[in-house]
């Protein structure tokens, strides 16, 4: 290969590293977001200590909240609500707790590890497509009483048709498949604050190591998530 060839290629190859240099994030969206997680895990049995139990309980999102921020389930929390951070070309999502008050994710309870989406366009003469669904697999992070596991996610939201970015609408056009795949607008058990829009809805399962206090010591269990749902609501963050 002669010099001035040599130099074209520098030329392209550094051209190419100062567009990669100077690529800017892919924004993201955070919704407010509900939940209804059922649990299933293991409690000693007080007729005969060698053996277990199963126990069943049912989590909210402030109960995820407390459960990441270390706090007993009776915390009473009033700025950390639970929330889902998607980016603008749902290659990434995180579910964190959301303080209202400094405005920010302060825990990052589970981060995306892939996502599969497809959109769907409605309007052929939109911009671009104005809903999506999407199948995740999530990796619990460790905090609080949660010490690592995994979720696998499922369901819908609404995309902006000018830059594809998730958008919370007022009204949901989009229920006509939610029962039959597990889809459902959650209420509001966290706080009073009552939300007229959506963004979104979706359902999980998995497995979570959580702490737990058993004859006062503490004690980490495997607890199973057989089933649970997320309504995404009110956009928190843009």
């Amino acid at each position: 290969m002669n010099a001035k060839r040599w130099i074209v290629v520098g030329i392209a190859a550094s051209a190419v590293a100062v567009f990669t240099a100077l690529a800017l994030p892919i924004p993201t969206r955070t919704f407010r977001t509900t939940a209804s997680i059922g649990a299933v895990f293991q409690v000693p049995n007080p007729a005969a200590t060698n053996t277990a139990l199963l126990a069943f309980d049912t989590f909210a999102g402030h109960d995820l909240v407390n459960l990441a921020m270390g706090t007993a389930l009776t915390t009473v929390r009033t700025n950390q609500v639970l929330a889902m951070e998607i980016n603008c070309d749902s290659t990434f999502a995180r579910l964190v707790v959301f303080d209202t008050g400094l405005l920010s994710n302060i825990v990052d309870i589970a981060g995306s590890t892939n996502i599969f989406a497809l959109t769907g366009q409605d309007d052929a003469g939109a911009a671009g497509p104005n809903h999506e669904r999407f199948v995740m697999r999530m990796e619990v992070n460790t905090n609080g009483f949660l010490v690592g596991g995994f979720m696998t996610v499922a369901g819908r939201v609404y995309l902006d048709p000018t830059n594809g970015c998730p958008r919370a609408v007022l009204i949901d056009t989009d229920r006509g498949h939610d029962k039959g795949l597990a889809d459902a607008a959650l209420k509001n058990l966290d706080d009073k604050v009552k939300d007229k829009e959506i963004a979104g809805e979706a359902h999980l399962i998995g497995v979570v190591n959580a702490i737990f206090l058993e004859g006062g010591g503490v004690v980490t269990n495997t607890t199973l998530l057989p089933f649970g749902q997320l309504t995404m609501r009110r956009q928190l963050l843009p």
